[in-house]
């Protein structure tokens, strides 16, 4: 309970911080071969606005896609489309994970892939910020098709491999890390590939992984490690298994794209993924918010 309300608060003073974002203009879809998804809960609504128009101001042209509650106020619904006149609205629980769990973001991420059968998909969590002068690196991946994540220095790596560094991690709790754990017992884990990164910032190819590919990767996974596997976080596991199987990936290159906290070196970094409770660490986060909410406005 002191949790929630400590979240509330935090929650709130950040709104107040970045407030002015609803004097900006709004944003002008162009339309384009790609579409930027993003879950936006209803506590998310003034930070998504500010990001959205961050991010889109440097790639310039997509559909715009939010994926939202069905119990979405329609004057938070009015908001959005006011500030991005165009965007698109897909109601959570009216899609379809298919063979994969409902929750967890499982929906999203099928709905990703049956969107990239026909065009580039870029997955973009309301808590990723553009800060830098561009996101070069983002299109260059739409212009070639080509897969990407934010993988704060990853690599790519076989399953096997990916297994064994998780398997030195013995003590830690997150899902994500007993998932990789099992990798070594996946079928074909010499072959297939991993990357340890982010479903905040993803782009997915056209073309480049199908539905059936992350359905089977679920039920394998499910198989493994049944007692686990329904855990907030693996998802993220099934999008960086999506991204490392796609032909010609790439993990964004870090610094210039990383997790805020106490590693990524701030000065560096030209797009951040405020995660979790780092979204409120230092001010940094509205206080950067501020700075871009003033180019904005003035253009």
């Amino acid at each position: 309970m002191l949790y929630k309300w400590r979240r509330r608060l935090k929650t709130w003073n950040f709104d107040r911080q970045i407030a002015a974002v609803m004097d900006t203009p709004p944003l002008r879809i162009v339309d384009a071969d790609c579409a930027i998804v993003s879950m936006v809960r209803n506590r998310d609504v003034p930070m998504y606005l500010l990001c959205i128009k961050a991010f889109y101001r440097h790639l310039g042209a997509g559909r715009v896609v939010g994926i939202i509650d069905r119990d979405m106020p329609r004057t938070l619904r009015d908001t959005i489309r006011r500030h991005v006149d165009g965007i698109e609205f897909v109601i959570l629980e009216d899609l379809d994970p298919g063979r994969c769990q409902r929750g967890g973001t499982w929906e999203r991420l099928v709905f990703l892939l049956d969107g990239s059968a026909s065009r580039y998909m870029i997955q973009m969590d309301a808590d990723i910020l553009a800060v830098g002068p561009d996101l070069a690196e983002v299109g260059d991946c739409v212009a070639r098709n080509v897969a990407f994540t934010i993988a704060d220095g990853d690599r790519f790596r076989t399953m096997r491999e990916a297994a064994r560094i998780a398997q030195a991690e013995p003590d830690d709790p997150y899902v994500g890390t007993a998932i990789e754990q099992c990798f070594d017992r996946y079928p074909d884990c010499d072959r297939l590939r991993y990357v340890r990164g982010s479903s905040g910032l993803a782009g997915f190819a056209r073309g480049g992984f199908a539905r059936t590919k992350i359905e089977e990767f679920h039920a394998i996974m499910q198989g493994l490690l049944p007692d686990r596997w329904h855990e907030w976080g693996s998802e993220q596991c099934g999008s960086n298994f999506a991204v490392a199987n796609s032909p010609g990936a790439v993990a964004l290159p870090y610094p210039a794209y990383g997790s805020f906290g106490e590693i990524t070196p701030r000065e560096r970094c030209k797009c951040f993924h405020f995660i979790g409770a780092y979204r409120f660490m230092d001010g940094y986060f509205a206080r950067r918010g501020r700075e871009i909410i003033r180019q904005l406005a003035a253009a």
